[in-house]
């Protein structure tokens, strides 16, 4: 009998992969909403749903009934997910799990390669290279192809967090952010993998709402919620608290929300109080509400006002000139830090955030301040 279920299972793999052509032959349609196009790959996944677990792939019955309930809002991105889960079982009898991201590629204008890649992140990385762009503006151009949110993140919810097992952030890199009775809004750097769309709904009791980030993005916001603290045991954590007996308060300024994000999280974590300013301009505004800023940690390309423009702003105003200022830069040049600290600045540290070295430099930097 075991010989006769293995031919079985390797004709049905066959058939699998005829499917995935049958479903890639519909992507233009889906696109467009076509409604004969939306029907048909809610047909191929009724079709698969009934045979997947009969051949033994109960995983693939799971995923295909998602295609075949899904509204015309979702059937593009679910159908690219159930397109990635087919092409790993048909791949799968030579060994190791590879990911296809067919979806990535296209929303990168590229061909997708056949090959597939090692991990999510490879995949990333090859559409930024191939296509010239950002890991941020594929995001956008996938968010926008796939109708889905993209990639600026949100401070996320204690309830949202309290619902998502931290293995499961781990793993699938994703981060909740809020939720309600009804759903819960999480970002993922594959809003195609219907598997773990499955496993939110399942664990939180509520529908997912997808948005989409890069990978290094959620890998550094889930490394300052999940790990900042890791250096300092949490039974001993302390606050760090001011003069005057509140907690010390950092102004983190930065135009991407992500990255306001981590260095919040980071910084939180560890005990300080944190506001925020999304360029220089904004910045000052904070400067003059909050009276009590013991650090700025300010990005050094920003619209409006660049970190180097508020830095010589508060170096020319007596009440903040004595207020220590770190400097965020994605560069790495020895000229570039000798001429930020000749500028005024008291630090700088390079993205992407370390998180256990940007708390050390800020920690090091107030105690400078007030020796």
């Amino acid at each position: 009998m075991k010989p006769d279920r293995e031919r079985l299972r390797a004709w049905y793999r066959q058939a699998m992969a005829r499917r995935a052509d049958e479903l890639r032959a519909l992507r233009e349609g889906l696109v467009a909403r076509d409604a004969s196009a939306c029907d048909d790959a809610r047909a191929v996944g009724q079709a698969l749903r009934g045979s997947g677990a009969t051949f033994g792939f109960p995983d693939l019955t799971a995923v295909a009934g998602l295609v075949e309930r899904s509204s015309d809002k979702d059937i593009l991105r679910r159908t690219e997910g159930l397109i990635e889960h087919l092409l790993g079982l048909v791949n799968a009898a030579g060994g190791g799990e590879l990911v296809y991201a067919e979806w990535l590629m296209l929303a990168a204008g590229v061909d997708p390669e056949p090959s597939g890649f090692a991990d999510l992140g490879s995949a990333w990385k090859r559409a930024s290279e191939r296509s010239g762009l950002s890991t941020s503006q594929l995001a956008e151009r996938a968010a926008k192809r796939l109708t889905i949110g993209s990639s600026d993140l949100e401070r996320p919810s204690r309830a949202a967090l309290r619902l998502v097992p931290e293995a499961l952030m781990r793993e699938q890199l994703v981060l909740p952010l809020s939720e309600d009775s009804e759903r819960i809004k999480v970002a993922t750097a594959d809003p195609c993998a219907l598997l773990t769309e499955l496993e939110l709904t399942r664990l939180t009791g509520r529908e997912p709402t997808l948005v989409i980030a890069p990978p290094e993005v959620l890998g550094q916001v889930l490394a300052g919620l999940l790990d900042g603290g890791k250096a300092e045991p949490a039974a001993r954590r302390r606050v760090v608290v001011s003069e005057g007996g509140g907690p010390e308060t950092v102004l983190v300024v930065d135009d991407d929300g992500s990255s306001r994000l981590l260095a919040r999280t980071v910084l939180e974590k560890r005990g300080y109080a944190v506001v925020e300013a999304a360029d220089g301009a904004q910045a000052l505004d904070r400067l003059r509400d909050e009276r009590h800023v013991a650090l700025v940690v300010a990005d050094l390309n920003m619209p409006e006002m660049d970190g180097l423009e508020l830095l010589w702003e508060m170096r020319a105003t007596a009440d903040w000139s004595q207020i220590p200022v770190i400097v965020l830069t994605g560069e790495t040049d020895e000229v570039l830090e000798t001429k930020l600290i000749e500028e005024g600045a008291d630090d700088y540290v390079c993205k992407p955030l370390d998180p256990r070295l940007f708390l050390a430099r800020v920690g090091a930097t107030i105690r400078r301040a007030e020796a």
